[in-house]
């Protein structure tokens, strides 16, 4: 065998190191509050991304602005301490800071910690400021301000950045300028129709596999020993037999195997030879295949409680899991308010409640999603409506009739429309997203017409409950 060995040429620098990959549940985090690409990247250069523990994952402006009110009180007290004699050292400073009373010392703490934990800013080290400083901060701070609220960034001084605030700040700054332009190198973002931007399909992956973490992490801590193990996985179990390559099939290659049958066929030689009818593979999808439609409610009523928050987030959980587990299933989304229409994979995350179109037809929802699984040929076909009370709204002669409350006729409309969903042998879930009784007994009565599953539960259990409920489907065998 040749050997290459690669040595960089004399005279020439090493390449910088790679960039860190961008943080993705920072993005996962902002993106379903928000309705488009760029809204999103723009919340997050205002407020940046601080996890539940607190610390900060993408530095925003707010940081920044935040560092400057703790420099300038700095400045402040200590220029207020140099016109008092130390004698007076009594009461609390201006920053609302207690001194302590030992043998008249000063206090070493002049401004507090804050209730994050974090420290309050303080000058570069080995850098004085003088008098003329907090004059240039208060520049500097308006300037920052001015560009929090979209004015252009080139505006910002970022010499006097540094001196003023060093230099992790300014690095802070650099990154919440090029963010864009990070999102886009790291293929996290593609150009869309017009000038948009939109996700691309490997940040809708990484932002799936994202939720689904959060979705089946252990509800408890663990102890130690057991932290690894494989009944505490962060996703469903799956069957892990094995079986000959198919065309098609996953690359999941389980490799003992495969090297015993090579062995047998060609002999103990060395090297072994592997063909491809020398393949084994993970059976983690043994049995049948599963086309599903999922029906999103993004009537009015959705805001409350972020209940269409909470179904878009499980709605790219279920997408990232097929893709993953289960790549031979298919999967279309529907939503519907006073109309129902198809959304493509990229546009889940921007949904929201349609302001304009406020009323839920169910019926037209139905419809749409018994015209794209009668088209799924040789899948078990299955429906999730997600919704958040009775349907308002109904066709009749061509035309759209709404009326809230609920007019008996677009009731006994709808249930007749998921009879029919029913007769054609698709199973059908509903999640219902409140607890009101009239809507609770209503869920019941779509459940007993189409004979399938209903569940009454909070927008924070709906993961699990949907997820579990595909997982449970999937396991029958059929």
């Amino acid at each position: 065998m040749k050997l290459i060995h690669y040595k960089p040429l004399s005279g020439h620098t090493a390449l910088p190191p790679p960039p860190e990959p961008f943080p993705v549940e920072a993005l996962a985090e902002v993106i379903f509050r928000s309705t488009s690409l760029e809204e999103a990247l723009e919340a997050l250069k205002r407020e940046g991304y601080h996890n539940p523990a607190g610390s900060t994952i993408v530095a925003g402006i707010a940081d920044l602005l935040e560092g400057m009110k703790a420099l300038r009180e700095q400045l402040s007290a200590a220029g207020s301490i140099k016109e008092q004699p130390a004698a007076e050292d009594s009461g609390p400073v201006k920053s609302g800071a207690s001194r302590k009373r030992a043998g008249g010392r000063k206090s070493t703490r002049l401004i507090p910690e804050s209730s994050t934990g974090k420290k309050p800013l303080r000058a570069p080290k080995g850098q004085q400021l003088v008098g003329d400083d907090l004059a240039r901060l208060d520049l500097l701070e308006k300037t920052v301000r001015r560009v929090y609220w979209g004015y252009d960034p080139a505006s910002v001084d970022e010499e006097l950045l540094e001196k003023l605030l060093g230099s992790e700040a300014l690095h802070n700054w650099q990154a919440i300028k090029e963010l864009t332009a990070t999102i886009f190198r790291q293929g996290l973002a593609t150009a869309g129709t017009g000038s948009g931007l939109r996700l691309t399909h490997a940040a809708l992956h990484k932002i799936a596999r994202n939720i689904l973490k959060n979705i089946f992490k252990p509800g408890r801590r663990e102890p130690r020993a057991r932290r690894d193990t494989s009944d505490l996985s962060t996703e469903p179990h799956l069957s892990t037999g094995v079986r000959p390559y198919r065309f098609g099939d996953p690359p999941l290659i389980e490799p003992t195997q495969s090297l015993l049958n090579a062995i047998r066929r060609t002999g103990a030689r060395r090297p072994v030879k592997v063909g491809e009818e020398d393949l084994m593979v993970y059976d983690r999808e043994p049995l049948s295949r599963y086309a599903t439609v999922i029906l999103l409610d993004l009537s009015r009523s959705m805001r409350f409680e972020d209940c269409y928050i909470a179904a878009k987030k499980v709605t790219l959980a279920l997408l990232g899991l097929i893709e993953r587990r289960y790549p031979r299933d298919r999967m279309s989304v529907v939503g519907f308010s006073t109309k129902a229409y198809a959304i493509q994979n990229f546009e889940i995350p921007f949904l929201t409640w349609d302001e304009t179109n406020p009323y839920t037809n169910m019926e037209e929802a139905l419809d749409l999603a018994h015209g794209i699984l009668s088209k799924q040929k040789g899948f078990r076909r299955q429906l999730f409506l997600l919704t958040d009370g009775e349907p308002t709204a109904h066709r009749e002669n061509g035309f759209l009739f709404f009326q809230f409350p609920p007019h008996p006729k677009t009731l006994a409309v709808t249930l007749k429309r998921l009879r029919s969903l029913s007769r054609s042998n698709i199973d059908i879930s509903i999640f219902l997203l409140s607890r009101e009784q009239e809507r609770v007994r209503f869920a019941h009565l779509l459940a007993e017409n189409c004979k399938g599953k209903v569940f009454h539960i909070q927008p924070g259990d709906l993961g699990r409950c949907l997820l579990m409920d595909y997982m449970e489907k999937k396991s029958r065998w059929l």
